[in-house]
C-alpha cells in the first residue's frame, strides 16, 4: 500500500534493533485494550473519547492517526506507524459498513473500535515478526529466511503448507525477495479476516 510497497522504504533509518522493538511492543500490548472484559471495554470507551477531540461519536483517519501518536505513543515503536493505522483504520471501517448496514464510508465509529485496535495490534505483531525473521536486517525476506520462519508463523495463526510455493506466491515479481508490505498483506489475509468482532455501542460513548 502506497509508498510502504517500496523494496528500498522502512529500513533501519528509525536506528532501533529488533531488541528496541521488543521492548515498545511489550509496552504497546498494554496501551491496546483489545480483551472482551468489561474494565477493556470501559478502557475503549475512554480512549476512542480521547481520540474524539471534537466530540463527533466518529473518528476520522487523522483523528485516529494522531490518536495513536499523542495518547498511544506508538511511533516509539516503529515508523511505520502510518502505514499501519490505515491499514487498520481501513479494513475496521470497511468491515463495520457490513454489520447490518451500520457504519460509516469515512469513519470509524464505537461499533468498529475494537475491530481496528485488534487490526491495529496485530499488525504491529506483524512489525515484529519481520524484524525477527528478516535475519539479514535488510528489510527483505528471502526464500530461506521465509522457509526457517514458516513455524512461528503457524504459530501466530497463518498456515503453511509448502512454504516455497507460498513464497513465490509472495514474491510476485519474481526479485528473489518479499517485503514487509508484501508479507503483511498476505498474512493478514490469514489472520485478520477471521479476528476480532465489534463492540455494542455504550451509552455514554
Amino acid at each position: 500500500m502506497g509508498a510502504c510497497g517500496s523494496k528500498s522504504s522502512a529500513g533501519n533509518k528509525d536506528g532501533k534493533s529488533a531488541t528496541d522493538r521488543k521492548v515498545a511492543w511489550e509496552r504497546i500490548r498494554q496501551v491496546i485494550p483489545r480483551e472482551k472484559t468489561a474494565e477493556a471495554k470501559q478502557r475503549r470507551i475512554d480512549l476512542f473519547k480521547k481520540f474524539d477531540k471534537n466530540d463527533t461519536g466518529k473518528l476520522s483517519y487523522d483523528e485516529v492517526y494522531n490518536g495513536c501518536i499523542e495518547v498511544l505513543k506508538l511511533d516509539e515503536f516503529t515508523p511505520r506507524v502510518r502505514d499501519i493505522t490505515k491499514r487498520a483504520f481501513n479494513k475496521a471501517k470497511d468491515k463495520g459498513s457490513k454489520l447490518e448496514n451500520k457504519g460509516s464510508e469515512d469513519f470509524v465509529e464505537f461499533l468498529e473500535f475494537r475491530l481496528m485496535l485488534c487490526y491495529l495490534y496485530d499488525y504491529f505483531e506483524l512489525t515484529v515478526m519481520f524484524d525477527e525473521i528478516d535475519t539479514s536486517g535488510n528489510m527483505l525476506l528471502d526464500a530461506k529466511e521465509f522457509e526457517k520462519a514458516a513455524p512461528k508463523l503457524e504459530q501466530w495463526g497463518a498456515k503453511i503448507e509448502d512454504p516455497a510455493e507460498v513464497f513465490k506466491e509472495l514474491d510476485r515479481n519474481g526479485s528473489g525477495s518479499v517485503t514487509f508490505d508484501e508479507f503483511a498483506a498476505w498474512a493478514s489475509a490469514r489472520k485478520l479476516d477471521v479476528d476480532g468482532d465489534p463492540d455494542n455501542a455504550p451509552e455514554s460513548a
